[in-house]
């Protein structure tokens, strides 16, 4: 027969010995809900860049960017050496911006209109993918990994070990200022994110292809 005084004992053990099961089985339970929202995240991942590269605009704009030429409805084929003027600043501030666009006709051309619009829907898709990794639905490693290469290629900061760099640095500048002027911030958030791109506020921080390193380092682009 169970000593007496020892029941107390046992109960407080068989107690113990519940919780650290059920403490293991939360845990578990934790770790399973974990894996399963990271597969989730990484299919919608997936979902979402499938439907972002199935947009005709950013076909174009991507296909400018990357082979230097791309056609356009009812344009015919644009090369990127078009880009600086067509994705001009559409007002003048100053005297010398004043003499700069002395030479451009009616302020843009179809083809010029044709063009920003199409930018214009490439960044608002960016736009896009920046608002669902801020509300956690697209995992920030996940876009890193699928558009990795356009982070490179396309972005404001190059860097002196950079593999990727066919795009020119007139055309990149004249993409970034585009994006600034214009203010497509999330575009700017996007690419900060992965340090391809001085966070919003930060100007003039363009970094063209063999300039060396960076102008600042990029802790300190963050801070200000």
């Amino acid at each position: 027969m169970p000593d007496a005084n020892a029941a107390p004992f046992i109960g407080l053990a068989l107690t113990a010995a519940g919780l650290a099961i059920g403490l293991y089985q939360y845990r578990m339970n934790s770790e399973e809900a974990k894996r399963a929202r990271r597969r989730e995240r990484a299919v919608m991942a997936v979902k979402h860049m499938k439907e972002f590269y199935a947009d005709e605009n950013v076909r174009f704009a991507m296909q400018l960017l990357d082979q230097g030429r791309a056609q356009l409805a009812a344009f015919g084929e644009v090369v990127t050496p078009e880009l600086p003027a067509a994705l001009a600043k559409h007002w003048v501030n100053s005297p010398d911006e004043l003499k700069d666009n002395s030479t451009r006709q009616e302020p843009f051309t179809g083809k010029d209109r044709a063009i920003r619009a199409a930018f214009d829907g490439f960044l608002t898709q960016l736009e896009s993918i920046e608002h669902l990794i801020a509300n956690g639905v697209i995992s920030v490693r996940d876009f890193g990994g699928l558009f990795s290469y356009w982070l490179t290629l396309v972005g404001e900061i190059a860097r002196p070990d950079d593999k990727i760099g066919h795009l020119p640095n007139n055309a990149r500048r004249a993409l970034w200022t585009y994006i600034r002027v214009y203010q497509f911030n999330a575009v700017v958030h996007l690419f900060a994110r992965y340090s391809r791109a001085a966070p919003p506020g930060v100007e003039d921080r363009f970094v063209e292809r063999g300039a060396g390193a960076e102008k600042i380092p990029l802790q300190q682009l963050a801070s200000k």
